[in-house]
């Protein structure tokens, strides 16, 4: 739901006053529905209009829907990425206890407030894109300020973690008496043959 049309609608359609829930059990009047673009990768449709909203509120689980992403919360931060890339296309800042959607280009999401943050973001790059920590150990030594907490797309896809797999108690005595399967894809170009997913087996006696 929003409040403010311009300059995120590109498309309006009016409606009968559709009630819409909020807090506190009010209930308020949705005049118009349109299409929205908060940046170049966030666009949300069947947005609803509610002149009487303070702020504009987006729905994690209509957000979720409609671009097919991964939403995680932190205790500061928001990330929103794209599910088959993990492209990062949206952050959000946390502010008594609300997270604010950063209004940024979606093809450098950055959170630059000034020249400085630039300069120590060139480091991190040049630097192999080490932690916070070991940024702020060169700060004394080049004479930068340390300004923390600028998103990099390249250190949320590729520092990712999952938790292990708990360690399986089953053995086998001959080959394809367990065999491990995994599944997958899709994946956004097909190959020669036209497949987009791929299929790993492998015995768990044979290790083949």
């Amino acid at each position: 739901m929003c409040v403010v049309i311009y300059p995120y609608c590109v498309m309006l359609n009016l409606l009968s006053h559709v009630p819409c829930d909020c807090q506190m059990g009010k209930t308020v009047m949705a005049t118009h529905e349109g299409r929205v673009i908060l940046t170049d990768d966030l666009h949300l449709n069947n947005v609803l209009f509610v002149p009487k909203l303070h702020c504009n509120l987006i729905s994690v689980s209509q957000l979720s829907d409609q671009l097919n992403c991964f939403i995680q919360f932190a205790c500061s931060l928001c990330v929103i990425q794209d599910r088959l890339s993990r492209r990062l296309i949206g952050m959000s800042e946390r502010r008594d206890g609300l997270y604010y959607l950063q209004e940024t280009h979606a093809a450098h999401i950055l959170a630059i407030k000034d020249s400085r943050s630039l300069v120590v973001e060139l480091w991190h790059q040049r630097m192999g894109h080490p932690s916070s920590q070991v940024i702020e150990k060169l700060a004394p030594v080049s004479g930068l300020k340390h300004v923390g907490g600028f998103p990099c797309d390249v250190c949320f896809r590729a520092k990712q973690t999952r938790d292990s797999f708990p360690t399986s108690l089953t053995k086998t005595h001959k080959p394809f008496e367990l065999v491990h399967c995994d599944l997958w894809g899709p994946y956004n170009s097909p190959s020669s043959c036209g497949a987009r997913y791929f299929l790993t087996l492998v015995d768990d006696y044979s290790r083949a």
